[in-house]
């Protein structure tokens, strides 16, 4: 019988073990929380094992100073922390996926949807007004669930900083995946997790163990690998080198140029890429909203993407996916959002949540808070967050602004205002909410509130592209006092 540390007093209870780290000290958990029931994952350092360190701890200590100012789907959120007679636990939520290193593919397409997704989480940390850098990206460190959406784990090595991080007296990542510029010394910048994502997706693409990524590398610390991806567009390749090239002014300069520069290209030789898009509003396979990445497993929502459609938000297709196609990969609160989605309209839906209520946790009141939204009672979905924990109410804003996207870009201008005005109160910069908000009140004539939410989004989100051209041009508008009727794909 395997006797596993008891955490009752905390109110966990240990299902099994699901590793240990390379510093004996450290291992993780699989628990169950006595009080909601959910699985959580619990990493424990234990000070008193002889193989233990101080360097270990710090790690924990950096993962969790990280992790709590995180709020993206993508990445497990911090739970809680609590000591033990001979150690420290982190808490965090539990993804039901394995990593990369554990279940590998070399399918060229799966890679690239690998790619965008882990993109896009980089694009929010590096997005943010103090950037995060992961530090160390490779397989083991990259949950893949079904639908090939990635979650990023273990902020041990994280770094918050500037766009140029200070130098640091020790490299700290894992060799071949760690960016030439950490290796010797050198500052890091938002390009450094891109060397190691590049690594990452190589590796696969070779079905390259992560001990050997060395095999992949020159004497001049280049990767060679072209030579097995004769099938492949050659445009493909090239992307894959420029993640990795040794020199860092030779990379892209930051995950969302390199996310860009990804999107259009076709990873098969025999397919052809498609010419003449549109250049208004970059199209994500998943969308990124200051912290939420709206996909399957996360609203219960499906975003399909035809690499031939039009390059404008407005190209989803955004069909309910049923809890029985999905269910083994949804929270409790996700499933009933599910099932409770057709009836969120104005007439339905205080019925329908008094006969079928969310479960009772944080994160069900926001999904009720998101359902009340979606049929135009936000007064009601405000209350439901007012009754969160302060903590907790900005993440709560992030799945209503998942929940009623949509509804800005169908062109409900009316409703797509009020739902903006709600998460902004709890997430004022979340730039997709200012942006979109600062879109419809333009439409709504509300040109005071525009200005304002449209100035700040260009604070925020300093990306030149076609986002922040499209609110360059409508402030222009405002300012001239000129009133123009916008593409759809601009609101």
């Amino acid at each position: 019988m395997v006797n596993y540390p008891n955490f009752s007093s905390h109110n966990y209870e240990v299902v099994r073990e699901l590793g240990r780290n390379r510093e004996g000290g450290r291992i993780s958990y699989l628990a169950k929380d006595l009080n909601s029931e959910q699985q959580v994952v619990i990493k424990q350092f234990r000070f008193l094992q002889t193989d233990s360190s101080w360097q270990g701890f710090k790690a924990y200590d950096r993962e969790i100073q990280v992790l709590q100012d995180l709020e993206h789907p993508r990445i497990p959120r911090y739970v809680d922390s609590f000591e033990t007679v001979d150690g420290f636990c982190m808490v965090q939520e539990y993804k039901n996926a394995p990593t990369l290193a554990e279940k590998p593919t070399s399918e060229p397409e799966i890679i690239k949807s690998i790619a965008i997704s882990v993109l896009e989480i980089l694009v929010y940390l590096q997005n943010r007004g103090m950037p995060v850098f992961h530090r160390d990206i490779k397989p083991e460190n990259i949950l893949i669930d079904e639908y090939n959406n990635a979650y990023l784990i273990d902020f041990g090595l994280a770094r918050l900083g500037d766009r140029e991080v200070a130098i640091s007296s020790v490299a700290a990542g894992t060799p071949g995946f760690m960016a030439p510029e950490e290796l010797f010394n050198r500052p890091l910048t938002a390009s450094s997790d891109l060397y190691s994502l590049g690594a990452t997706l190589i590796c696969l693409l070779t079905k390259t163990n992560s001990v050997d990524v060395g095999k992949l590398i020159d004497a001049s610390y280049r990767f060679d690998f072209k030579h097995s991806g004769s099938h492949l567009n050659p445009r493909w390749l090239d992307w894959l080198q420029k993640m990795v090239e040794p020199n860092v002014k030779d990379r892209y300069g930051n995950a969302n140029e390199a996310l860009e520069a990804l999107k259009p290209i076709d990873v098969m030789e025999t397919e052809k890429t498609p010419v003449g898009r549109s250049t208004n509003l970059p199209l994500l396979k998943s969308l990124i909203v200051g912290g939420l990445v709206l996909t399957a497993g996360t609203t219960g929502l499906v975003l399909n993407y035809s690499s031939n459609a039009p390059t404008n938000e407005r190209s989803f297709d955004l069909p309910i996916v049923t809890t029985t196609a999905v269910s083994a990969n949804l929270t409790l609160e996700q499933q009933w959002f599910d099932r409770i989605k057709p009836r969120c309209n104005s007439v339905e839906v205080a019925t329908a949540i008094r006969s079928s209520p969310p479960p009772n946790t944080n994160e069900g009141q926001a999904y009720a808070a998101g359902c009340y939204a979606l049929a135009g009672k936000i007064d009601r979905a405000d209350r439901l967050i007012q009754q969160l924990p302060k903590n907790s109410r900005s993440y709560a804003a992030a799945i209503v602004f998942g929940i009623g996207h949509p509804v800005a870009d169908a062109g409900d201008d009316e409703s797509a205002s009020e739902i903006m005005r709600l998460v902004l109160k709890y997430q004022p910069d979340n730039f997709m909410a200012l942006y979109h908000a600062g879109m419809s009140d333009y439409i709504l004539n509300d040109m005071p509130s525009a200005k304002q939410n449209l100035q700040k989004f260009l604070e925020i989100y300093k990306n030149e592209d076609s986002w922040r051209q499209n609110a360059i041009e409508v402030l222009g508008y405002i300012e001239k006092g000129v009133k123009v009727e916008l593409p759809s794909q601009q609101h």
